[in-house]
């Protein structure tokens, strides 16, 4: 199934800005299961843009714009193809057995088995934590599958209460959030289990069919996460959704948490005032047949 994606961001300085220095990822994975055909970026006005891969993997590019601005437009547009692989089913390993390999773990995924900036392992979390820990009989694979329905099954989706920077302890405490809330607590109550969890960023394209009365759908990035379960490796779940992630579910970049992979992050010069941003994002699956690559 082809997507194309168009993402833009633009920031509006009040006085002029100069020296900037940005980093995006906006690049889709490519992965078995996801094909990045076409990828460019634009920035306006010229920068001096370049590649490379940061210590996860994601493709990232800097971005340098030295003289004065007042505008800064970051637009990037990518096509991408997502696959359906076969699905073999789990085999069933309780949490004993599967404990038993920790050391193994802890040494090939401490990144994603230890704490994090937005995944602190505070009392507040370990006290949540110990009131739905696993029984050591407990399928691997059904304990994470139950902790996703019941993340959110907990907590209401409120995106006023919470704000990119906030922690798992801002959800425990105000009761409600966002898909990075719902990601950042989901993968702090799997590594207390002692199963490696990363956070996903990317874009959950609308459905295809839905009333063509309705209003359109409000898109914005998304974010998920993935576990790493025996038999399947990393595997996908919507927190949000309270389900496993489908072909609509595009991956840009995977890391701890939401620190390592904000899609626009940067630094700039200014004599003072304010910055407004704003973006826009257009997800739509192009014809098979009209697609020119």
């Amino acid at each position: 199934m082809l997507f194309r994606i168009k993402h833009v961001t633009r920031y509006a300085y009040e006085q002029p800005a100069s020296h900037s220095h940005n980093v995006v990822r906006l690049t889709p994975i490519d992965a078995p299961d996801q094909r990045r055909l076409a990828f460019n970026l634009e920035v306006t006005p010229r920068a001096e843009i370049s590649e490379y891969r940061d210590t996860f993997g994601n493709l990232a590019h800097s971005i340098d714009i030295q003289p004065p601005h007042t505008e800064l437009i970051i637009s990037s547009t990518s096509t991408v193809e997502r696959l359906e692989l076969a699905v073999q089913p789990p085999p069933r390993i309780p949490i004993r057995d599967f404990l038993a390999g920790d050391a193994g773990r802890v040494r090939e995924y401490a990144d994603f088995l230890n704490s994090s900036r937005y995944v602190p392992f505070s009392d507040r979390l370990r006290r949540f934590f110990w009131s739905v820990r696993p029984e050591l009989s407990e399928d691997i694979t059904a304990y994470t599958e139950r902790m996703i329905q019941y993340v959110r099954s907990q907590f209401d989706y409120d995106g006023d209460t919470t704000n990119v920077h906030s922690t798992v302890d801002d959800i425990l405490t105000l009761g409600g959030g966002v898909c990075q809330d719902f990601a950042h607590l989901s993968i702090g109550l799997l590594r207390l289990a002692g199963i490696p969890a990363r956070y996903v960023s990317g874009y959950l394209a609308p459905a295809p069919r839905r009333d063509p009365n309705a209003a359109p759908p409000e898109l914005a990035s998304h974010a998920w996460i993935e576990a790493l379960l025996p038999g399947t490796g990393w595997t996908g779940f919507d927190p949000t959704h309270r389900n496993r992630t489908i072909i609509r579910h595009i991956r840009v970049a995977v890391g701890r948490d939401y620190n390592d992979l904000p899609p626009v992050s940067g630094v700039y010069h200014s004599s003072g005032g304010s910055r407004r941003m704003a973006y826009e994002l257009e997800v739509s699956q192009p014809s098979q047949e009209g697609f020119d690559g």
